[in-house]
């Protein structure tokens, strides 16, 4: 049975241990408004400490635009005394899928523009209709949001592609997001896209929890590595940083269940701990 719940400008769903999170302003393209910053970060929050959710799944409604971005109409609203205005007063919603050591896949339909696309590119897997456009049109509005945790940054986009995309302002269609690395897989509707985030969720689901949220930090530490201690190596950092999470998976009755269910051949019965 699905659990739904509403977080201001975002709705939540979790069904078959999957989390759906959805952005709920169409009218405004989904902007990144406070009502859809705080949504986010209380939906991710739901997802992140519910032991029954497996993968999240980020989405939007209306197919016009996963998200367009900063809300400018807001923006404008607030102090404008500063070169970019006031702060907006809002949880850092956008931190939330880099922070969830969850699978989180984004299901984009339309446009994902500035912050839109920065927050696909927080998730761990894009999947875009053809329809779909990307784009950082910031340096246009003489904006610049770098040094931040992002795709390009990460380094898992091509040099010239990324720097093409900060430093022009243009859109990518699908097919070129899909061509750069930046989308996993493309197709053709709004029906087809939540098949595939469904079916690579049941995918992810497969896999031990425990040993996921370990491998996702290990992979995020490499991608953005702290400095380490005077003398030490960065992989033994890396490791030291990381050992709670495997420790937790090397004690845990999954990594018992696992070699378990494989010689009984049969389905693991995962409990996430």
């Amino acid at each position: 049975m699905a659990k739904e719940q509403t977080f201001e400008l975002v709705n939540y769903m979790v069904e078959d241990r999957i989390a759906w999170i959805t952005l709920n302003n169409a009218e405004r393209m989904n902007a990144l408004s406070t009502g859809i910053q705080n949504g986010l970060w209380y939906a991710f929050e739901e997802a992140i400490n519910d032991d029954d959710v497996l993968v999240v799944v980020v989405t939007s409604e209306g197919g016009r635009a996963f998200c367009a971005g900063a809300d400018l109409k807001e923006m404008t609203e607030r102090d404008q005394t500063a070169g970019q205005g006031s702060a907006q007063a809002a949880k850092s919603g956008m931190s939330k899928p880099t922070e969830c050591l969850k699978p989180v896949i984004a299901a984009i339909d339309g446009y994902a523009l500035a912050g839109g696309m920065q927050l696909s590119a927080r998730c761990d897997f894009r999947i875009a209709t053809e329809k779909s456009r990307f784009g950082m049109p910031e340096p246009l509005r003489s904006l610049t949001p770098i040094n931040t945790m992002d795709t390009m940054e990460m380094g898992f986009v091509p040099l010239g592609e990324a720097l093409w995309i900060i430093l022009s302002g243009e859109h990518l269609t699908a097919q070129r997001a899909y061509e750069i690395g930046f989308v996993q897989a493309i197709v053709p509707d709004r029906e087809a896209l939540w098949v595939e985030a469904k079916r690579r969720a049941e995918v992810l689901k497969l896999c031990a929890p425990l040993a996921v949220q370990a491998l996702k930090k290990g992979v995020h530490l490499h991608m953005n590595p702290p400095t380490p201690p005077e003398g030490k190596p960065l992989l033994d950092h890396l490791k030291d940083l990381n050992a709670d999470l495997q420790e937790k998976v090397a004690n845990s009755e999954d990594r018992l269940e696992g070699p378990k269910a494989f010689a009984e051949k049969r389905a693991p019965n995962w409990k996430g701990r």
